[in-house]
């Protein structure tokens, strides 16, 4: 389960992200449930004209703040898993409340478009009756803490590769990672860590883990004193005992004798290539987003990042696809995505995109 603040830049103002949020328009074919909390007008969609109107008018009682009075929470869960209503009513709550939102209005819709079951919450940040807004402090951190509750309460498949993000070490790579927004060699190796565990221990020589290395299309090499994995389609390589200490010199010494190089005439003959390193989103709910699959076909822009912040300004495709990957970057980098010097370009002629 992952769980995201986001912003969709084509629904600002709280009357649109409820609408959104509702999607009355496709109602059969997006919309799989939807209540309301805390809201005097009602809890059901027949409710929410009224309940639209008394959310706009709390918010229109805060005279002080100046920041966005929407916060807007996305919780995706994984391919194939859908939770009762009542699991997923007591999922908001949890949110809610972990937040800081217990007493406060909230709208929300699960929808059905994505292969991902996901739900969406617009919490009213100013409070219905003090009429101050809250505002979480670190809810990064709050939202990862609450999933991993939430995974283990109720069986929930636990989110790949939370834990992995800890150890993450290589810099260049994390730099790579925040300037193209997408996935690292190093990200891939961290992935598939277990697995090379197993290569490493089902083999009983230098040539047979280089045998099973090349199945991801990797090959080990010595770089200075040490050994690093290099991807044999890029050629982008990372230090073997970042993946893993056992993965060091010493250590595979210790198991297969010294080193001894991979017979060139070898590689590339048990590669799987479905297994192999390759392009991907920081955040793997994107791959099969449309906007990705147009990113691969054009060659104009060589970054995803570019990519989505150049055409932004003009489609409303990319422009949900940047605040998915934003949000996803928003927990992935702690709290804050990375700043651009990159200006999102807009068509001539056109006010601001909403």
């Amino acid at each position: 389960m992952i769980a995201k603040r986001t912003a969709l830049k084509n629904t600002r103002g709280a009357s649109r992200l409820i609408r959104y949020i509702a999607d009355a328009k496709e109602k059969g074919e997006k919309l799989e449930s939807f209540w309301m909390s805390n809201c005097d007008a009602g809890t059901e969609l027949k409710d929410i004209e009224f309940a639209t109107y008394e959310i706009v008018a709390t918010q229109g009682m805060n005279h002080t703040s100046k920041s966005d009075p929407n916060y807007h929470l996305v919780v995706s869960f994984a391919e194939g898993e859908k939770p009762s209503i009542d699991v997923l009513k007591d999922i908001e709550k949890e949110f809610a409340d972990a937040l800081g939102f217990s007493d406060h209005q909230r709208v929300v819709g699960t929808h059905k478009n994505t292969d991902n079951f996901h739900m969406h919450i617009m919490f009213n940040k100013v409070h219905p009756e003090t009429f101050k807004m809250h505002t979480p402090y670190r809810d990064f951190k709050i939202l990862q803490e609450t999933c991993i509750i939430l995974e283990k309460r109720y069986g929930l498949r636990l989110e790949k590769g939370r834990e992995e993000k800890k150890e993450r070490t290589n810099t260049k790579a994390q730099d790579m990672e925040g300037f193209t927004w997408e996935k690292s060699f190093s990200s891939f190796l961290r992935e598939n860590k277990e697995l090379l565990k197993t290569m490493r221990d089902a083999s009983s020589s230098w040539a047979e883990f280089h045998e099973k290395l090349d199945i991801l299309g990797v090959v080990i090499k010595t770089r200075g004193n040490g050994l690093v994995f290099v991807d044999q389609g890029t050629g982008v390589h990372d230090k073997a005992s970042n993946v893993d200490r056992s993965f060091s010199k010493a250590e595979l010494e210790k198991r297969f004798g010294p080193y001894v190089a991979i017979d060139n005439n070898r590689i590339g003959l048990n590669t799987d290539k479905d297994r192999t390193y390759k392009r991907e989103p920081l955040d793997p709910s994107l791959k099969k987003h449309r906007v990705w699959k147009r990113f691969r076909k054009q060659k104009k822009h060589r970054r995803w990042r570019k990519f989505l912040e150049s055409f932004a300004g003009e489609n409303a495709e990319v422009r949900e696809a940047l605040a998915i990957q934003e949000a996803y970057l928003s927990i992935f980098f702690g709290g804050k995505a990375p700043k651009t010097k990159e200006r999102v370009q807009r068509p001539k002629g056109k006010g601001r995109s909403r």
